[in-house]
């Protein structure tokens, strides 16, 4: 028996990907900050490492499975910094900035609804 992943939009908060979703939404500095400085380690490994409090990311750079257009540009961008070198470190506002968003939450949120459809692995979700 074969079991495949798919991505349900509609259970996955779209919506949040995008900065819009945050306008009215009233979030303390410290909170932002604290997630835009969170790290990301790609080594296409998801063993922890000597570094703490990041995450070692692995992407799956054969997924095949949909993804709407922001997890698309994410997951092209995660692909790339992979595959780039051997051993790259980013946090996640650097990555909202790549893709010209505002909002790390933006991105904290295509980050995890990629790890939920399999593309990406060892996010630490907090």
């Amino acid at each position: 028996m074969t079991y495949s992943r798919s991505n349900h939009l509609e259970n996955m908060a779209i919506d949040y990907e995008h900065d819009d979703a945050y306008a009215d939404i009233e979030i303390d500095q410290a909170v932002l900050d604290d997630i835009a400085r969170t790290k990301l380690i790609f080594c296409g490994d998801t063993q922890t490492g000597v570094l703490e409090d990041c995450s070692y990311v692995s992407v799956d750079a054969q997924y095949q499975g949909q993804m709407s257009p922001g997890q698309q540009r994410l997951y092209e961008v995660l692909v790339a910094l992979q595959e780039g070198s051997l051993y790259t470190v980013t946090t996640i506002g650097k990555l909202a900035q790549m893709m010209g968003l505002e909002h790390p939450m933006s991105c904290g949120k295509r980050l995890e609804n990629l790890q939920s459809l399999g593309a990406i692995a060892g996010l630490k979700v907090q």
